[in-house]
């Protein structure tokens, strides 16, 4: 099973959106398409100067599907944890593995998908218990 972190760089209400309908987008140009399965773990990341913050979890409900009148994608979402108390990247910055220039971090952000290992998910998670 993969652990992935789909970044979000947009108001909150895109984002509310795409957890009501429980479905995410795809572009075909996204890294990774092709390589997420069903129950796959994901963090949500909300992206932006002023966010910045993690947002919660799901877990892949389907494959990617093609949206018929476009040449994009979606997937379905499962298991859906919106966290209240939503801990910012800034603290975890030194102590991820995925994150390869602390100083630019940025960079490492981009993309949309990002592949990490269960062992920066689980970071993120203790993060978030540490809050609540």
């Amino acid at each position: 099973m993969n652990t992935w972190i789909f970044v979000i760089k947009g108001d909150e209400s895109m984002f509310r959106k795409r957890i009501e309908q429980k479905k995410w987008p795809i572009f075909k140009d996204t890294n990774f398409r092709t390589c997420l399965e069903i129950h796959d773990d994901v963090i949500f990341y909300q992206a932006g100067k002023n966010t910045q913050k993690f947002l919660g979890t799901s877990s892949l409900k389907t494959k990617v599907k093609p949206i018929l009148e476009k040449m994009d994608f979606y997937i379905e979402l499962n298991e859906i944890n919106i966290w209240k108390k939503q801990p910012s990247i800034r603290g975890l910055i030194p102590k991820l593995n995925f994150i390869k220039n602390k100083t630019h971090w940025g960079l490492n952000l981009q993309g949309g998908i990002l592949k990490i290992d269960r062992i920066d998910y689980n970071k993120i998670l203790r993060e978030f218990k540490k809050m609540n």
